[in-house]
């Protein structure tokens, strides 16, 4: 859910906030920016004195020497200070696009799952990585340039009026023609470059998928077909950048030539006050010299608007997830000496009302075992997402000890759990593979499996949760985590699978139907009742071990 309307306010309130910690510095970057601004507007102003001192045939050597080293002075003063506000921004940039970077991978990890079953993973890496590097080329690339010419341009239109009114307007209309054609393009620009991250980040996160499963690409013979979806998405993107260069062909051409058609028109209507001598040749040269000034930092836009558009294009995708609301929890700390955990007239679907659970109710006491059974799509994977805080339901409640699971600190509750999933990717790491030195060694996924289980068997907990997580053990290796299970009777177990060696004469079996609890009992009292389990039972027979 996003509470923030997504408009260029909101976005830039965000952006503002993290540049608050190097306030300082900007502000030194900004002096420098002024200084820097002060001395080309001065460059111009000492030229048309010697040029009018030439003319008027009262220069001297000594003054046109004078005003050479001032010129030169003035020129390595830009360089410096220029080096200096661009390092000190350029810094800045990179610091502010590191916590940028960092606070929205933060976010993405709190945010519901419910998120992450509506994005795809290349969408969200596009986000964090892509989307952050398009913003730091517009505070490297655009803004450092952007806000020196800002403080040139004021400069320019100041001296200019003082030089020559009628000048001034007409280089103040052209200049306002520009503005505006540039606004009526830049909705235009804004679309074509949000479909083009778009097509980015679709084609990111197809190549992702497509790497990830590539085993089963060729098991099933998929490559032509996916290789086929892989074209589709590729051409999109081409598209979107043929767009992109259509409609910059059109704006830097007009761009070139309105500066040129400025220039024309000042020279027209300059040299007959010239000639009237209402201005001086001097003073048209640096009107000349101010009006490539002004056009210069436009024509630089030009060439940066992709960055620009890019970057804003980048923002809102980025404050999209931003604005999505974290999972809520409350600050109440798990107890692991719990007495009774409780799903109470629990309704939950993943989408709409296609309920998965549909008034379940379970009560699991501190120290029990049990087995959840039924098909796939019974809802036993739900359960334990429930409990474990990834979803919440749409109705009912979770109560541990009589109170809601939404007051805990979830983080104390998984810290008492441990959980093994049928794979753990983040922990699928061998010896071999942490071992630099030695060369890369594939891995079985049994061997993966069972470093996944010692590693989450090592953590303290006082309720384990195995989901299918012997699924890829060979029936040996299948006793020694019933052993071990055997062996933690004061824990509190809660296992899914559909092989049922794990079964123990201890074990409390929940079976599951179309969201719903249609037995419960052990292996003993189930067995005979000629329902669901032993249907599921006989079916498992031989490879049950009893």
């Amino acid at each position: 859910m996003q509470n923030n309307k997504i408009n260029d306010s909101n976005i830039l309130k965000w952006l503002v906030k993290f540049a608050k910690p190097y306030i300082s510095w900007l502000l030194i970057s900004f002096v420098a920016m002024a200084i820097v601004a002060y001395f080309e507007l001065l460059i111009p102003l000492k030229l048309k004195e010697i040029v009018d001192s030439i003319i008027s045939g009262v220069a001297t050597k000594a003054q046109i020497k004078e005003t050479s080293i001032k010129v030169f002075f003035y020129i390595l003063g830009v360089f410096l200070f220029s080096s200096l506000f661009s390092y000190i921004l350029n810094i800045s940039g990179q610091k502010i696009m590191k916590e940028i970077r960092d606070e929205i991978f933060n976010h993405v990890l709190k945010l519901p799952q419910s998120f992450f079953d509506q994005q795809s993973v290349g969408r969200i890496t596009t986000r964090v990585t892509n989307d952050v590097n398009a913003l730091n080329e517009f505070y490297t690339n655009v803004l450092v340039q952007f806000l020196k010419d800002f403080f040139v341009i004021v400069g320019v239109m100041y001296v200019m009026f003082t030089f020559n009114y009628d000048l001034s307007l007409i280089i103040i209309c052209i200049t306002f023609a520009i503005t505006f054609f540039a606004f009526l393009y830049r909705k235009r620009l804004r679309r074509v470059y949000t479909k083009l991250r778009l097509t980015i980040s679709q084609l990111n996160s197809f190549i992702s998928e497509s790497v990830r499963g590539i085993a089963l690409i060729k098991l099933y013979n998929k490559s032509g077909h996916n290789f086929s979806r892989f074209e589709k998405l590729s051409n999109e993107n081409y598209q979107a950048n043929l767009d992109q260069m259509y409609t910059f062909a059109i704006f830097r051409p007009f761009i070139e030539f309105m500066s040129v058609f400025s220039t024309a028109v000042i020279v027209w209507f300059g040299g007959r006050e010239v000639l009237l001598g209402t201005l001086s040749l001097g003073e048209l040269l640096a009107v000349l010299f101010f009006l490539r000034m002004i056009f210069r930092p436009i024509l630089d836009l030009a060439d940066k608007y992709n960055i620009l558009q890019s970057a804003l294009a980048a923002s809102e995708n980025i404050y999209k997830i931003i604005s999505t609301e974290k999972d809520k929890f409350g600050d109440k700390k798990f107890n692991p000496d719990f007495k009774k955990i409780v799903f109470k007239n629990i309704f939950f679907a993943y989408k709409d009302e296609d309920w998965v659970l549909s008034d379940f109710n379970l009560e699991i006491d501190n120290g029990d075992s049990i087995l959840l059974l039924g098909s796939t799509g019974s809802g036993k994977t739900t359960i334990l997402n429930l409990l474990l805080g990834f979803y919440k339901p749409q109705r009912g409640e979770i109560l541990i000890d009589g109170v809601n699971l939404n007051e805990f600190d979830i983080d104390s509750i998984r810290d008492n759990f441990s959980v093994v999933m049928q794979d753990t990717p983040l922990f699928n790491i061998t010896p071999d593979e942490q071992n630099s030195n030695n060369n890369f060694q594939v891995k079985s996924v049994g061997e993966k499996q069972i470093k996944n289980i010692e590693y989450m068997l090592e953590k303290p907990f006082h309720v384990i949760i195995l989901d299918e997580a012997t699924s890829n053990l060979d029936l040996d290796l299948e006793k020694n985590v019933k052993t071990y299970l055997n062996n933690i009777k004061a824990k509190t177990s809660l296992v899914i699978a559909h092989r049922l060696n794990l079964i123990r004469d201890k074990d409390r079996i929940i079976v599951l139907k179309n969201g719903k609890l249609i037995e419960s009992g052990t292996h003993s009292e189930l067995i005979n009742n000629m329902n669901e389990y032993s249907k599921i039972f006989a079916f498992n027979k031989q490879f049950y071990l009893g």
